[in-house]
């Protein structure tokens, strides 16, 4: 299938209701079978970065270049988000990445459909105030 075709299916239209970004997403752009994924996740306020098996510093893991994002299966319990602040987890899934990039410039995005391990790396002051200096003692 199309992607515009295939796009137009999940999109919402008057007088129906969409059946989201996501569901769009896995059915339209073509994915690997599951498999184990290994490597850090960023979050702040509207910030997503997944790292694939490394683990960067503060100060890397919020780049000027968006890097790959990280998008989490609807029941899947992703690591915990914290208001006023930045953190890196280091974590293990099973999930599937894109085979094909349909918009270049559109840095990849991961699907964890399974969290097997995660671990809270650090945590900094997120938006507005970065520090990139640990918070606490």
């Amino acid at each position: 299938m199309q992607f515009p075709s295939c796009y137009e299916k999940y999109i919402e239209t008057e007088g129906s209701t969409s059946l989201g970004f996501k569901a769009m997403w896995y059915a339209c752009v073509p994915h690997s079978e599951p498999k184990v994924i290994e490597g850090s996740w960023a979050s702040d306020f509207e910030w997503n970065a997944f790292f694939e098996g490394r683990h960067p510093t503060p100060r890397e893991a919020f780049p000027d270049d968006l890097p790959p994002s990280l998008a989490f299966r609807s029941g899947v319990n992703s690591p915990e988000r914290a208001d006023n602040a930045a953190r890196l987890w280091s974590i293990k899934f099973i999930g599937r990445e894109e085979t094909c990039r349909l918009f270049p410039h559109i840095p990849p995005t991961f699907f964890a459909e399974e969290i097997l391990e995660q671990r809270l790396i650090w945590e900094v002051a997120g938006y507005p105030t970065y520090t990139f200096e640990p918070i606490g003692p």
